[in-house]
């Protein structure tokens, strides 16, 4: 019984940290891919986080990974799909003037960023952020 108690009281724990920390979550953002696709670009980031958090988010959930990406710009975000180690998601292209506009992202650290435009790949090393671009 004790140990139930014991086991019951650091889920109860957890659940406090987690929603305290949910709007102040850190990722270690390793990678990005993008690629154009018609109407969107899909994004595919690839990032770490800290062993306290992995445990959160498996037992409660990765929506605060989810809630997270969804403040890294002001456009639209289509979610594919969120984890612990990877998202991926598509931002729909603005229209500039009759053009397809992409306002870019700000990463907050360096990484490096492969952009993929019909079958060109082109890299950014050591980027913090990916580049806004037109595109026709």
């Amino acid at each position: 019984m004790q140990s139930l108690k014991g086991i019951l009281s650091f889920l109860i724990l957890l659940s406090f940290i987690s929603v305290a920390n949910a709007q102040n979550l850190d990722l270690k953002i390793k990678e990005v891919f993008v690629t154009v696709e018609g109407e969107a670009v899909e994004i595919k980031m690839l990032y770490d986080v800290d062993p306290l958090r992995k445990i959160q988010f498996f037992l409660f959930g990765a929506m605060p990974i989810r809630d997270e990406l969804a403040n890294i710009t002001d456009s639209e975000i289509e979610f594919t799909k969120v984890d612990l180690d990877e998202a991926t998601f598509r931002i729909y292209f603005e229209s500039e003037n009759g053009t397809k506009y992409f306002p870019g992202i700000e990463l907050g650290r360096c990484v490096n960023v492969y952009i993929n435009v019909s079958g060109t790949t082109f890299l950014f090393e050591n980027t913090t952020k990916v580049p806004a671009f037109y595109y026709s």
